[in-house]
């Protein structure tokens, strides 16, 4: 049981019973989600195992730190043993704000967001109801751009399974069970397994791994040529509001001003066309004010709340 407390006007107390009395009490748990260990009969191959469990593992709705422990089992201080107490402060001074991928990550990231575009490509073609003599041809040439990097790449199927080939001409084989609607898979990428976290962001596929949260598009080669052009147009800073959709009536508001939520909370949630839409952080904040109601119908782009 908790055995510390702090009363409303700040002073502390404590009981070895876990048993508070007199005034209102308000408690503080240890934050701890999981324990997660693994072993091995050396460090080094005990950290890998850990490195590729926290690949596996994923948390949502709540706030985590799975990311950052996942760059540190691939940072080369940890993994040679000159640690200190000082080593957060030290390495990451500004705090943690994701792991860039190189380029050798980035050619595997891309070779895994080919495999999820033709899946999701082979699933459009099998839609029914479409024109016979019109049907979709699936391309093998792809341009794939995913954290400031671009790469021309070819995919090719067999019956051996599939690869892509880059550029430059190095091939990658890639194979996968993942199926659309899964957060999460195992892909093997030359000969190297992966536990990925997929997400598809409109026609995006956001993908994070180690410790890296890049998204990833796929384009044919004429598109990408024409996406080169596009006008670098800044919009406006909406990520401290929670914008309505889509026309609708708000059936529930599940936050109120003050409140902290994680990502994945859900927040509120919009009857539009006979469908209930549940909107959800998309990371950890502080409500600002609700200008939303339940009850209320909002037009598109309409303000529901503000994040601090």
């Amino acid at each position: 049981p908790p055995t510390e407390g702090r009363q409303h006007d700040g002073t502390v107390v404590r009981n070895d019973t876990g048993v508070f009395e007199g005034g209102e009490i308000s408690m503080y748990y240890d934050p701890m989600i999981a324990k997660l260990c693994t072993w091995a009969p050396d460090r080094l191959t005990a950290i890998d195992a850990m490195g590729k469990a926290l690949d596996d593992f994923e948390v949502d709705g709540i706030g985590h730190n799975l990311p950052f422990l996942s760059a540190v089992m691939h940072h080369d201080r940890f993994r040679s043993g000159r640690i200190t107490t000082a080593f957060i402060a030290e390495e990451f001074p500004e705090g943690f704000s994701g792991v860039h991928p190189d380029e050798a990550a980035a050619r595997k990231l891309a070779a895994i967001a080919v495999l999820i575009h033709q899946a999701l490509q082979e699933r459009a073609v099998r839609i029914s109801g479409t024109i016979g003599n019109h049907r979709r041809v699936i391309g093998k040439e792809w341009v794939v751009t995913l954290a400031g990097f671009e790469e021309a790449v070819t995919l090719e199927t067999g019956p051996d399974g599939a690869s892509v080939r880059l550029a430059d001409g190095t091939q990658l084989s890639v194979a996968s069970g993942w199926l659309p609607g899964q957060s999460h898979a195992r892909f093997h990428v030359g000969g190297e397994t992966m536990g990925v976290k997929v997400n598809l962001i409109g026609s995006a596929i956001r993908l994070r791994w180690r410790g890296m949260d890049v998204t990833a598009r796929v384009r044919s080669p004429r598109v990408a040529e024409l996406a080169r052009l596009m006008p670098k147009k800044l919009p406006p800073d909406t990520s401290k509001m929670l914008l309505c959709p889509m026309p609708g009536v708000i059936t529930s508001v599940s936050v109120k001003a003050g409140d902290a939520v994680e990502a994945g909370q859900t927040l509120a949630t919009v009857e539009a066309m006979k469908m209930e839409n549940v909107l959800k952080a998309e990371r950890r904040g502080i409500v600002k004010h609700v200008t939303a109601s339940q009850g209320q119908s909002l037009a598109v782009d309409e303000l529901i709340m503000e994040f601090e």
